[in-house]
């Protein structure tokens, strides 16, 4: 362990001596002193339930997104029959907001029982109430997978979209439908897609109002921190112009996923590279390594120890930055969700793999410039891969492009044999998407995105990690220092 330590504190003396750590550190302090003068303050009601803000409009026109099973399927379907509007809006002192939802429709269907084509020749369905249709169909369980067809050279295709169709209904199970069914789910829709917490919900249905219309009277205890309710931000402790009607959740996943976790996560992992790379090469030295194996330590262990220092270097400058980013908005925005901290051992983890190849290419050749220039090169090789795999997940779906059948493949056996960069970066863009976004709306974006598993993505990168490392402890051993 005292190895460890002394080996450590030898890393940590290369990275610090020179500017390059310390102007690192100076623009991570005024990044997070620039993103600490943000000010979210919550919109007007009127402008939240009636009307078209940047990015949010009528957070009410979402509740037509149902999630079945109470809330429990993350696959969503759709009634639009039914309309939502809000009248009688107030806002009394605070962050508390009441007023009056109005649930009316398009037009009254039906979703009949039983075999379309067999029960073609019987006449209409029976017309049916939407409101309790949707209600419906948010308590049953998810019906099948919508698929839509993928063109492809020679053959069909089909993909699975994470959408689920309707249940069947009749309208005995729709009469069955009761007031605090429809007040819970009612409820849930305002969780979901409002981004209040459920004990800061207030539903009464009003008494005296004939269906198929209803009323219910609402009130939102606290605003305050309502992932998709609009803000209006200001930069510069207010000095700045207001940007409004930006829902609260959209506002911090543009600041913490494309500028943190993508372009300063992207400039970090450069730098780093840049600035590890010179740690084997300056231990290969002569003379620097001869002392260093005349104590009682091999060179398999010393080389891990090693790599294990720089993975320090980046977790130490990564934690400063994303935990510092997080304190701040969480102090200006009032939502406290600790899940963008796991991007730190991401980061880390991911730095890990380009750390791996430097490591390998500074043994076999003892060149700092030769392990920058390889790991740079196969770091633009990994994004773009993983750019590849993005882009054919999504035609599958949307068709854009007709590509041959060896295409995709191709692309899916890279990605297979290759360590996962681009899907950590992915996973990590999850982690953010579910800790800023509404539950709705974060399960809503994910429907045509194709998110990696967190074992497929860990497992193979650790494998390639480990095969590196072998590689550069077999030459290490065999080689004449």
């Amino acid at each position: 362990m005292l190895q460890f330590i002394a080996i450590l504190k030898d890393s940590f003396r290369e990275a610090v001596d020179g500017f390059v750590i310390y102007l690192m550190l100076a623009l991570s302090a005024i990044v997070i002193i620039l993103l600490g003068s943000i000010s979210f303050t919550p919109g007007s009601p009127e402008e939240a339930l009636t009307g078209n803000g940047f990015g949010a409009g009528n957070v009410l026109n979402k509740f037509q997104i149902i999630f079945p099973d109470r809330g429990a399927s993350t696959a969503p379907t759709f009634v639009p029959n039914v309309q939502y509007s809000a009248s009688n809006i107030e806002q009394s002192a605070g962050n508390s907001v009441a007023f009056t939802l109005n649930v009316s429709w398009g037009n009254q269907f039906a979703r009949p029982v039983g075999d379309k084509e067999k029960d073609k020749d019987k006449g209409p369905p029976p017309t049916i109430d939407p409101f309790r249709y949707a209600v419906y169909t948010w308590l049953e369980p998810p019906g099948r997978k919508i698929e839509k067809p993928m063109r492809g050279r020679g053959k069909a295709k089909t993909t699975e979209l994470e959408l689920v169709e309707p249940p069947l209904a009749t309208p005995a199970n729709l009469k069955a439908v009761t007031e605090a069914e429809m007040i819970e789910f009612l409820t849930y829709q305002c969780v979901a897609f409002i981004g209040v917490s459920k004990s800061d919900v207030v539903i009464t249905r009003k008494p005296d109002v004939a269906e198929p219309e209803y009323k219910f009277d609402v009130r939102l205890k606290n605003i305050a921190g309502a992932r998709g309710w609009p803000h209006d931000i200001q930069v510069f402790f207010g000095a700045s112009g207001a940007i409004r009607g930006v829902p609260l959740g959209a506002a911090l996943y543009i600041i913490e996923d494309p500028i943190i976790n993508g372009l300063g996560a992207a400039v970090t992992l450069i730098l780093s590279v840049v600035i590890t790379a010179f740690f084997i090469p300056n231990m290969l030295r002569k003379g620097s390594i001869d002392l260093l194996i005349s104590k009682p330590i091999g060179r398999v262990q010393l080389l891990v120890y090693k790599y294990i220092g720089g993975l320090t270097f980046i977790f130490l400058l990564s934690s400063f930055t994303i935990g510092g980013v997080w304190v701040v908005m969480a102090l200006r925005s009032g939502l406290w969700d600790p899940r963008f901290l796991l991007v730190i051992p991401v980061l880390t983890f991911t730095f890990g793999i380009l750390y791996a190849v430097s490591t390998t290419v500074a043994v076999y050749t003892r060149s700092a410039i030769a392990a920058i220039l390889v790991t740079l090169v196969f770091m633009f090789l990994m994004y773009a891969i993983g750019q590849a795999k993005s882009f054919f997940d999504m035609n599958k779906v949307t068709n854009q492009v007709e590509l041959p059948d060896w295409s995709y493949t191709l692309v899916e056996g890279l990605n297979n044999v290759l360590p996962r960069y681009k899907d950590l970066d992915k996973l990590t863009t999850k982690l953010i998407v579910d800790s800023t976004m509404p539950t709705g709306d974060a399960r809503a974006q994910a429907i045509f995105t194709e998110f990696p598993s967190w074992g497929g993505a860990v497992g193979v990168s650790l494998a390639f990690i480990a095969a590196m490392l072998s590689l550069a402890s077999l030459r290490l051993v065999k080689r004449d220092c």
